[in-house]
């Protein structure tokens, strides 16, 4: 396909009637357009095969392939699907145009045709063309350059894993061969090294899991999603034992998805509302669903901080917090991963929430 940067585009005139090709060919080139033209559809077919114009202007009655024949190859064959076709015809009645939009045309011009309403026709199609084929260049870039992210992120990840792990271990080993021989403000010291140890190997271990999930291919199974989340609950319990946190978990709720990503999903949403029911008296964490139309709409709701909705629009990005460190701890990593895992589903999570009131956050499945 010509580039639109030497002229200002590559026009194929079809028509059956030389004194029209002569008209729109003069008028066009008068325009700085580059214009080439045939008499009939199959030799339209023949010059889109060996080099495929910017647009084509489509004279609807022609004999043997008429336009609306001639559309339908194009629109079928991968190399001239994207080309957009203007038809040009006699035929004013409402059932004729109706027609050319539904084998794929983009415009309707009627003849006898005015030479500025061609020119400005023909110029809305390439300024929407150009901008299409910007934008899918401008795609082709995000992409690579998304993959390249994702791969840097992997490997950098992987790396500090190992890397951090060694460091965690040794220190676990000064500390319970040599704790006795520390003074206070040494042992003080190093619990801040072990602490941020251990802190800087969950901000590995969810960025390793965020860069995963895109890559994951998705193995969809249907499964008591109600099992999962008692599954999940009762590790907290047994992981916290001095804490007391009322789960009401509605029983045999079942989904359709992958399994081991929906688990993440789950284990990142209660450990939050885990996480930020801690100051409250009396916690209180809810999963179950409601149901609007066909969708399912699993919801998982607590009692605890909360937080302020109008401050919470980048809540999905990663690293972005609503609450400090020394307030409760985290990565900010985790909700990203929860959000990518439901894209990958088809589908969409959002969140209801108040300061000090608790959040609810809500998903579905497609």
């Amino acid at each position: 396909m010509n580039n639109l940067t030497s002229k200002k585009g590559d026009i194929l005139i079809v028509d059956d009637v030389p004194e029209n090709l002569q008209l729109l060919f003069t008028m066009l080139t008068d325009h700085d357009y580059d214009v080439r033209r045939v008499l009939s559809g199959r030799q339209a077919l023949q010059v889109v095969d060996i080099e495929a114009p910017d647009l084509i202007l489509l004279d609807i009655k022609m004999p043997k392939l008429d336009g609306y024949e001639v559309c339908k190859i194009l629109k079928s064959q991968e190399k001239s699907k994207h080309i957009p076709v203007i038809f040009l015809s006699a035929l004013n009645d409402t059932f004729d145009k109706v027609h050319a939009f539904n084998v794929g045309g983009v415009d309707y011009i009627t003849k006898p045709f005015q030479i500025e309403e061609v020119v400005i026709r023909v110029e809305n199609q390439l300024r929407l063309l150009n901008m299409q084929r910007e934008i899918e260049r401008k795609n082709k870039e995000l992409m690579l350059l998304n993959q390249d992210l994702e791969a840097f992120s992997h490997r950098v990840s992987h790396d500090l894993k190992n890397k951090i792990h060694v460091i965690n271990g040794f220190s676990q080993l000064i500390a319970q061969e040599f704790a006795h021989k520390f003074d206070p403000d040494v042992k003080e010291y190093f619990q801040y090294i072990q602490d941020e140890g251990k802190r800087m190997a969950e901000v590995i271990r969810d960025l390793l899991r965020l860069s995963q999930v895109q890559n994951i291919d998705i193995e969809y199974s249907n499964f008591n999603i109600s099992e999962v989340v008692s599954e999940i609950s009762d590790k907290f319990k047994v992981k916290n034992c001095d804490r007391t946190v009322d789960f009401i978990i509605t029983p045999n709720l079942y989904c359709r998805g992958d399994l081991n990503l929906m688990r993440i999903v789950l284990e990142n949403l209660l450990e939050n509302a885990y996480k930020y029911t801690a100051k409250v008296k009396k916690s209180r964490i809810e999963f179950g669903i409601i149901k609007k139309g066909i969708k399912n709409i699993y919801f998982i709701k607590d009692n605890g901080a909360g937080f302020d909705p109008q401050t919470a629009e980048k809540l999905f990005t990663p690293f972005h917090r609503l609450h400090t460190e020394k307030e409760f701890r985290g990565t900010g990593v985790g909700l990203s991963t929860v959000k990518r895992i439901i894209q990958r589903h088809n589908g969409e999570i959002w969140y209801d929430a108040q300061v000090n009131q608790g959040a609810t956050f809500y998903f579905y499945l497609s």
